[in-house]
């Protein structure tokens, strides 16, 4: 299951998926304070650009430790850009935008 707080970022992943013929997955909108997954219920974690952007990041950690089962992991990933990006890439698509 793949969730984002923007519906732009939903579209573009369910787009993804029906070009990739995937059928075990699901996107949907959510917050990474307020995960709408049961407790134990993920084995693994991606976390993919949030820390570095969010200010809440005490409690997506803990919203995290909540959802992965005991045994489980989570795997991150930022990337910080050195300088602003042009302005013919920023879009709605484009979350550095």
């Amino acid at each position: 299951m793949g969730i984002d707080f923007s519906a732009e970022m939903v579209t573009r992943a369910t787009a993804g998926l029906a070009k990739s013929g995937a059928r075990n997955v699901t996107f949907q909108r959510g917050d990474a304070e307020n995960l709408p997954l049961d407790d134990a219920s993920v084995d693994i974690g991606l976390a993919n650009g949030i820390f570095n952007l969010n200010p809440a990041r005490e409690s997506i950690f803990r919203e995290l430790a909540r959802v992965v089962r005991p045994g489980g992991a989570v795997y991150a990933s930022e990337l910080i850009l050195a300088q602003a990006l042009p302005a013919a890439e920023k879009t709605a698509a484009n979350w550095f935008a």
